[in-house]
């Protein structure tokens, strides 16, 4: 009797450890109900017009032109009918471009949308398949324009075109790949070819959002990782989606000069009042008064881990030429100098970790900074995200050549008379063979100077990417002034949060931006409702055997204690002792 009890109870824990492993593999592929785009307090309560991601490359295989991309609107659920996400026809939409070095746009790229309803009379999104962008069955449709403003004047590069609707699912939008393509234009201005994509995509950014449980890297062994929990690392915005901005111009229709180095930033801007009209104007609202920027975003993280409560709201209202102001301001300047010379991420990695700080002479797990004097802390964060960067020591980097070292004094994207101010810089004049032959996920730390912070492309793994600079990885490359630091190199594969890429592949060919996830497709496990059939198809087969044998009953109640998170072979051990 005890042996057959044994081949049950054996069985039975055979039976766990299956589900505790299909449990692991659902686990890894579901999506936090959460998204990693929330720089602010106020913008986070205004998700149509939070920026969320901004990007500037040159497309592979070209060397002449370059990719604008900008999204908003974070965590769209594509299932989320019957009001599809959109853009806010409230809003202006905005990527900024410098050319001069100065923090002041010469280029701005403006869209605004308009919603048209086909048929007021019914709740539908659509009343058919949208089998293109003029189809009648496509009932709240979007049209935008999008203004490119100079010195010149404004130009207007698309006026009044369909964005492309949301990917609703296969009954909806049979074809989205044509209604994607539909919605690609490519306009003649000025000589040029100007290429334009304004709709739902795919959210290109990739993070596990449990690295704000005091800098938790899932996959990491403990205590960097989680040593009793689930350590499986998951893209909390796999399944998601946002709306993009993407814009393809000749690099010459925005460089002027001889100066080949860009910044880039993005913004939202809204009408400084709303009034809400109430029951007597249906429950409306209207918009007036001067735009005011509420969202601004250039490299990224920056607002979201880098600035402290204090200049969070604030810094969504700033322009890039106001940042060297607060900067040296008395009584902000400290608190803004001090977040980036000395970046608080830095300090836990060094106080939970043991991650030495370049700039800590007394070992206190802080860089040492002289208010009001620029650059005196971290030179080598200063120069990221302010000025552009300038090498203070030999850099190798992979070519299509080979290996080639870049001198000391090698520009790789400081613009002539920079003045400090918070964007993404890219350096038009490094492009085709000076790329790595294989592009790394590790950007310029990975010996690829096209990538990121060289700009940004969308497979740049900024997270890994900026936990490896705060922990000193570029300090002997850009600064170097604290020559007892040295960068352990073994840390590359330590501050890692497990993810290497988005959850759905890139396109080759622009709009570059993944599509949108469709609507059918997106699932939220629960984990309950998951097992439900296994747990029965276990208490089935239980049955069955106690029907034969009355000593299986405490097979099945085993099952119970494993599923209550009780340790069955303690059970089944205590049982046997009885």
């Amino acid at each position: 009797m005890k042996h057959r009890f044994r081949r049950l109870g054996l069985a039975l824990l055979g039976m766990m450890a299956a589900l505790l492993l299909v449990t692991a593999v659902l686990l890894s592929q579901s999506s936090a109900a959460a998204s990693s785009h929330r720089e602010a307090p106020l913008i986070s309560k205004d998700a149509y017009a939070d920026t969320t991601d901004v990007y500037a490359f040159i497309p592979a295989g070209q060397t002449d032109r370059i990719a604008l991309v900008a999204s908003w609107i974070p965590f769209e659920g594509p299932e989320g009918g019957p009001n599809y996400f959109e853009f806010d026809d409230n809003a202006l939409y905005d990527i900024y471009v410098s050319n001069d070095g100065d923090p002041d746009p010469e280029i701005t790229y403006t869209l605004k949308s308009a919603v048209q309803v086909g048929n007021p009379g019914t709740f539908l999104y659509n009343t058919g398949p949208i089998d293109s962008l003029n189809d009648p069955d496509w009932n709240r449709r979007q049209v935008y324009t999008l203004t490119e403003q100079t010195a010149g004047g404004a130009t207007v590069l698309i006026g009044g075109q369909p964005t492309a609707p949301v990917n609703i699912g296969s009954k909806s939008t049979p074809n989205y790949s044509a209604l994607m393509q539909a919605a690609t234009y490519e306009v003649m201005n000025g000589g040029d070819t100007v290429q334009v994509f304004a709709g739902q995509t795919d959210d290109a950014f990739w993070v596990d959002l449990q690295i704000f449980d005091l800098l938790t890297l899932r996959g990491q062994a403990a205590p960097i990782g989680y040593g009793n929990s689930n350590n499986i690392p998951i893209d909390s915005l796999s399944g998601f989606n946002v709306h993009s901005i993407v814009i393809e111009v000749p690099i010459d229709r925005l460089t002027q000069g001889g100066e080949p180095i860009l910044g880039v930033w993005a913004g939202t801007r809204r009408p400084s009042m709303r009034v809400l009209e109430g029951i007597g104007g249906l429950g409306g609202q209207t918009h007036s008064g001067a735009p005011v920027q509420v969202s601004r975003l250039g490299m990224p993280l920056v607002n979201e881990v880098v600035l402290p409560y204090a200049l969070k709201d604030a810094f969504n209202s700033l322009h890039p030429a106001g940042d060297l102001g607060i900067y040296l301001d008395p009584t902000f300047g400290p608190i803004l100098q001090g977040s980036v010379e000395d970046p608080e991420v830095g300090n836990l990695l060094c106080a939970l970790y043991g991650v030495p700080l370049p700039g800590d002479s007394n070992d206190d797990c802080a860089t040492e900074v002289t208010n009001g004097v620029p650059r005196s802390g971290r030179g080598d964060i200063f120069d990221i995200f302010l000025t552009g960067m300038v090498l203070e020591n030999e850099f190798t980097i992979q070519t299509a050549s080979g290996p080639y070292t870049l001198p000391i004094g090698f520009n790789v994207n400081r613009p002539v008379g920079v003045i400090p101010a918070e964007m993404i810089r890219v350096n038009t004049a490094i492009s085709g063979d000076l790329c790595a032959p294989t592009p790394s996920r590790l950007g310029v730390l990975g010996g690829d100077a096209c990538g990121f912070p060289n700009g940004r492309r969308l497979a740049d793994d900024v997270i890994d990417i900026e936990l490896l600079a705060v922990a000193g990885a570029a300090y002997q490359v850009l600064d170097a002034r604290d020559t007892s630091f040295a960068f352990d190199p073994a840390l590359i594969g330590v501050l890692d949060d497990g993810l290497s890429g988005n959850d759905k592949a890139f396109q080759s060919t622009f709009p570059y931006l993944a599509p949108p996830h469709a609507g059918e497709n997106h699932t939220h496990q629960n984990i309950l409702t998951a097992f439900a059939p296994i747990i029965m198809n276990a208490s089935q087969t239980a049955q069955t055997a106690v029907a034969e044998n009355p000593v299986a009953t405490t097979a099945v109640t085993a099952g119970s204690m494993a599923l209550l998170g009780l340790p069955a072979l303690v059970w089944f051990r205590r049982r046997e002792e009885e």
